[in-house]
């Protein structure tokens, strides 16, 4: 093969060993860490291979320029993971750059060594300097901290900076919890759950069909009855705010396995309530909606809306007009213009053609922790 195009291939195939030994070390450190891995991306611009690999979807880009390696946010936050985690790719770099300068040194008599030993280390170099010096990066339409700013901005910052995140995924889990179970303690699959629960792809403001299917995927390694009952309800509440039906099944299966667990917590007679009022079952429906939670204006607004879709679909027109008054009452009481019930509520008075004047159109954008 000619020179020219040997250093030419020497480029390419150099970058994309770089590339993958930096990410390859990031998430051998990420495991060595017990952080949660979500995605591993090697390069940038079309997709050309992907798989999924211990419970990690992997990515092969056509560009061997940048990547990443993606974790879930922490509800087990330390400090010493996370810069161990964020080192490993510079601490990588400098090896491999290491290596190739000891290999050409070694054989630099030859002139084929030369020829493609010398791009790889040109590479390699401006590798190690984009990541050793601090600075944004943008990659696949975000824009990134690289390495080394990461790993400064996790230095020189006191505290846990998701002590908020878990310690409301930890209140969301403790209300559905028995006396008797012990205390609950976040996992790997509580970092998992709860990234699929509160983060919200932008296109919509629910869970997509994929992230459901991921949720159940979790339901059968979750040990903690609690936290199944959290994600059954998280579930459950968002099909019960879409207007397509095709989750209905899935609805019922999870929403009959809750009160299964747990046949006596009033929270979840009333998601197993709304189910029942949703498939068409309404004097079952009433029943478990009558033995739900009325503790507060949530679970009062709910209950009155699915049991209104209930007495209006049993031909009891009074009735239901009184509950779902009752349920508008409350929600132009309260200023819920993030929460899901809301769009639930409105699709209710939508489905018995019957809209309180005074009811505001809302969005829900997001869950809120409950």
């Amino acid at each position: 093969m000619p020179l020219p195009f040997l250093v030419l291939a020497s480029l390419f195939v150099s970058a994309w060993i770089g590339v993958a030994l930096h990410e390859a070390s990031h998430a051998a450190a990420a495991r060595l860490a017990n952080l949660e891995i979500k995605e591993i991306r090697v390069g940038k611009g079309p997709t050309v291979f992907r798989t999924r690999l211990l419970e990690t979807d992997i990515y092969l880009d056509l560009i061997p320029m940048g990547g990443w390696v993606w974790t879930f946010p922490s509800l087990r936050y330390s400090k010493s993971a996370k810069l161990f985690f964020y080192a490993a790719g510079p601490a990588m770099d400098l090896g491999w750059f290491a290596v190739l300068i000891t290999t050409l040194v070694t054989f630099r008599d030859s002139e084929l060594t030369g020829a493609i030993l010398l791009p790889a280390i040109i590479v390699q170099g401006a590798m190690l300097f984009g990541n050793l010096v601090p600075r944004h990066v943008r990659l696949h339409g975000e824009r990134l901290p690289n390495d080394m700013m990461a790993l400064l901005k996790t230095a020189f910052t006191r505290g846990d900076p998701n002590a908020a995140y878990r310690e409301n995924y930890l209140n969301a889990v403790r209300r559905y919890a028995d006396p008797l179970e012990p205390p609950f303690r976040p996992s790997g699959r509580s970092e998992r759950i709860a990234a699929y629960l509160y983060t919200r792809d932008a296109s919509s403001p629910h869970l997509t069909d994929e992230r459901i299917a991921a949720l159940e995927r979790e339901l059968a390694f979750t040990t903690s009855r609690s936290e199944q009952l959290r994600t059954i309800d998280g579930i459950a509440t968002n099909i019960l705010a879409r207007k397509s039906r095709h989750l209905d099944a899935c609805l019922d299966r999870l929403t009959a396995r809750a009160i299964t667990l747990s046949p006596e917590l009033p929270t979840l007679k009333g998601t197993r309530g709304a189910a029942l009022a949703r498939l068409g079952r309404y004097e079952e429906a009433l029943t478990f909606l009558d033995e739900a939670d009325h503790s507060d204006d949530f679970n009062r607004c709910l209950n009155a809306a699915f049991r209104a879709l209930a007495h209006f679909h049993l031909g009891r027109g009074e009735l239901a007009t009184a509950e779902f008054d009752a349920a508008a009452a409350i929600l132009r009481s309260q200023d819920w213009a993030s929460w899901i019930g809301g769009e639930i509520v409105n699709t209710i008075g939508a489905e018995i053609g019957y809209l309180a004047q005074a009811i505001e159109s809302r969005s829900a954008t997001a869950e809120p922790f409950r």
